[in-house]
């Protein structure tokens, strides 16, 4: 099981307010993605009434106060309560009918930086086991066309999703063209179809390879454009291209929900070709600083890195670190958790979630990189920082990985 530190924070809270554990939160304790340096990282409503299914309806009838005042606490008992928790609150305000929380940033990087690292290698583990649970429906009658890629694509990633939330769960599960489909012990995910953008018919215009090297075409002018026309005589420009054209339509048939169609528009304006390759090109960043500091290392320029307990992590305080150490990779076993809804009653996957969170991801990555020098000079009073934000990327760099992993997309060193 992953260790999901968003998860254990929210059910904290909810014990402490209503003393139930491992409860379905929904929206009442609520994560915050965007504005956590003035918005806190978590919060709640702190009306009676939004808790009313889990308080008692007599004494709430003539109770007119907040809930904190109805449970006899405060902001100043919930930190000092939280002090016994893995994660404890630095600072709680009440606003405007809610309680802003935020928590404490370095307990927090203590925690989950140890807590990825064995996040990601269960990952690859679980992704690395076979399995025989998910299959696609046969007897499509075009298999050259593009929905049918995209029904291959989507059984891979159901697959890793299947492995990572169900596995070892029996759960036999089949990708199908036909949401009338009916076998009996046998769940279903529709795949929608891939439909012409401009008639809004099934695409049947062009097939999987040759919208494959359409996409490649494509990278490969901008490429031309950017460095030159060498670039198409490269092998290993040549080699990276036609990587980065698979890649762009694995996006584009992937980030649509599964069960929804995609409406594709052959002459693109380059749109999702250039958030398949932003993608990998930030993976890159990631590798290329990571390489560069090893070897660094090696000649002697920098003393090699310390172990992660010996770091100090307080050093972290750019605000977009903590964006992607929260977000992102803290955020992480959350996100897979959601993609994955089983049941008697729903059987859902859902990678979508996954590009958007590689596309919000990788925004901030570049935003950090533009601004941040990483790879200082090799000062005594600048090591520290160094070694911090080297651990700090090399957590960065398998979270973005792993997400890429899932999606059966290869990431690039250069």
């Amino acid at each position: 099981m992953l260790r999901d530190d968003v998860k254990n924070i929210k059910n904290n809270i909810f014990n402490y307010l209503v003393g139930k554990e491992d409860c379905v939160c929904g929206l009442l304790v609520k994560k915050h993605d965007t504005n956590i340096q003035t918005h806190g990282e978590f919060s709640f409503p702190n009306t009676p009434k939004s808790w009313q299914e889990f308080l008692n309806h007599d004494l709430l009838q003539n109770f007119d106060g907040t809930l904190l005042q109805y449970i006899n606490k405060d902001v100043t008992n919930l930190i000092e309560t939280s002090n016994n928790w893995y994660i404890p609150v630095a600072r709680a305000v009440e606003l405007k009918g809610r309680v802003i929380l935020h928590i404490d940033r370095l307990k927090s990087i203590e925690i989950c930086f140890p807590n990825a690292i064995y996040n990601n290698n269960l990952i690859l583990d679980l992704l690395n086991t076979d399995t025989k649970e998910i299959s696609f429906q046969s007897g499509y009658k075009n298999v050259n066309c593009i929905t049918h890629l995209r029904l291959k694509l989507l059984t891979d990633v159901v697959k890793n999703l299947y492995l990572i939330n169900l596995y070892p769960q029996k759960a036999k599960i089949v990708i199908t063209w036909n949401n009338r489909l009916q076998v009996e012990d046998t769940r279903n995910v529709f795949c929608g179809p891939v439909l012409n953008g401009t008639s809004g018919a099934l695409e049947t215009n062009i097939s999987s390879e040759d919208y494959i090297r359409k996409r490649q075409e494509e990278i490969m002018l901008i490429a031309q454009h950017k460095y030159g026309y060498r670039v198409s005589s490269d092998s290993k420009w040549k080699e990276f291209i036609s990587h980065l054209g698979e890649s762009a339509v694995a996006f584009d048939l992937l980030q649509a929900k599964s069960c929804s169609p995609v409406k594709m528009y052959l002459v693109s304006n380059g749109g999702t070709s250039k958030g398949a390759a932003f993608i990998l090109y930030n993976c890159a960043r990631l590798e290329t600083i990571i390489k560069t500091f090893n070897e660094k290392v090696d000649n002697g320029t920098y003393l090699a890195l310390p172990p992660i307990e010996n770091i100090d992590f307080s050093l972290l305080n750019d605000k977009d670190e903590w964006n992607l150490i929260f977000n992102y990779i803290m955020g992480l076993p959350n996100l897979l958790n959601n993609c994955v809804e089983f049941s008697e009653t729903k059987c859902e996957f859902k990678p979508h979630l996954i590009c958007s969170f590689l596309s919000s991801m990788v925004k901030t990555i570049s935003q950090y990189y533009r601004r941040v020098r990483i790879l200082t000079e090799p000062r005594p009073h600048l090591l520290p920082t160094l070694f911090a934000r080297i651990h700090f990327i090399i957590i960065l760099n398998s979270t973005l990985k792993i997400c890429l992993r899932i999606l059966n997309i290869k990431s690039v060193s250069q």
